[in-house]
């Protein structure tokens, strides 16, 4: 598997009001920080878990999104744009980073770009944060079916399944350097970070210990981000 229409994964871009406290809310966790580059006219960091990258964003965007790197940008609207996407903004002028973001038929935004925006770096070879490293970006959608066949078109490969004794739709993508799970219990249209640690209950222990208010929900443990997303914590 190469990649896809999209181009590589580069990170999960979220926008924060204060990238200060996101810095510090991530670091805390135990996320690593990348070095970015001065591409962005905002302020701009990135973070890893030691398996995907999250972009923090103090401007240019103003939800969630998957962030692909596809140096040829232009061409995608050219050629490739998939039925039922919606061009949510573009931004191909002389003087500017070149990036377009489309929205798929659930809602959720993507981002091509024309470069990376972080340096290269095995984000494997750094170690995990407390949460452990992420089982996959969970994307909340209407219905499985319609939703995997949008994905697969795209180029991701697919795994479908039911969540035992809950009656939730689930299907796994997979995609170099990227994990989706599409999930019928989230909202159609938002987007979580789902992890697996060895020992949840510890990883709730220590983020209670750091003030983090966690919220029990049927199966798993919630903490939500200084930014409003969900970090979901099942057990493994």
């Amino acid at each position: 598997m190469t990649g896809t229409i999209f181009g590589r994964f580069l990170e999960f871009s979220i926008p924060t009001q204060d990238i200060r406290e996101s810095l510090k809310f991530y670091r805390t966790l135990g996320f690593s920080e990348l070095s970015v580059g001065d591409i962005r006219r905002y302020h701009y960091g990135a973070v890893t878990d030691s398996r995907i990258a999250i972009g923090l964003h103090a401007g240019g965007i103003e939800e969630p999104a998957l962030s692909f790197v596809k140096t040829d940008v232009a061409s995608y609207l050219q050629r490739v744009v998939p039925k039922n996407e919606k061009l949510f903004f573009s931004r191909l002028g002389d003087d500017m980073f070149h990036e377009i973001g489309v929205h798929t038929p659930d809602g959720h935004l993507l981002i091509m770009m024309e470069a990376r925006t972080f340096s290269r770096v095995r984000l494997t070879d750094l170690p995990a944060p407390t949460t452990g490293p992420s089982l996959e970006i969970s994307l909340g959608c209407r219905d499985i079916d319609d939703s995997t066949r949008y994905w697969t078109d795209a180029g991701f490969m697919a795994n479908h399944d039911t969540v035992a004794g809950m009656n939730i739709d689930c299907a796994e993508l997979l995609s170099p350097g990227l994990r989706l799970g599409l999930r019928t219990d989230l909202p159609t249209g938002l987007a979580a970070l789902r992890f697996a640690p060895d020992d949840p209950g510890r990883v709730v222990e220590s983020l209670e210990r750091h003030n983090m208010p966690v919220k029990k929900r049927y199966d798993y443990y919630r903490v939500t981000t200084p930014e409003g997303i969900y970090l979901d914590l099942v057990d493994s």
